[in-house]
């Protein structure tokens, strides 16, 4: 894992359309989600809106994993993106506006949704594949 990320792996966050959250409860239990999520390249953080047992484990521990990737059947062409992340619970102001935004133009089934509150994701750490 490297601290910097390439312009290739902010655009293939970016495009994805699914992302995977890597969690740990305060026991130590692991849990992976599958997400939707929208990234903002600039401030390389992710904003997912959910208040499940990802929630629940990032408010206990605030780190995890975050994962993108293309699946192909010709394995030479698999790529993905592996990240860890710090998570932060963004409730109001400028932030959430900007994540509402993100999260309403990349998934039309968010535009009638009110989003009260996000969780933002700031890659610390990345590493990736087949870029």
């Amino acid at each position: 894992m490297r601290p910097r990320m390439t312009p290739k792996e902010k655009r293939f966050i970016k495009r994805a359309r699914v992302c995977r959250i890597g969690s740990t409860d305060r026991r130590g239990v692991v849990h992976t989600a599958p997400l939707c999520h929208a990234f903002d390249p600039e401030t390389r953080t992710a904003y997912v809106a959910t208040n499940g047992v990802t929630a629940e484990n990032l408010r206990a521990r605030r780190r995890g994993a975050f994962e993108c990737d293309d699946y192909f059947e010709d394995w030479d062409r698999i790529r993905g993106v592996v990240a860890h992340v710090r998570a932060r619970f963004v409730r109001g102001g400028p932030e959430l506006r900007k994540a509402r935004t993100l999260l309403k133009r990349k998934f039309a089934q968010y535009r009638d949704t009110e989003i009260d509150s996000v969780i933002a994701l700031r890659v610390e750490a990345v590493t990736s594949w087949g870029l």
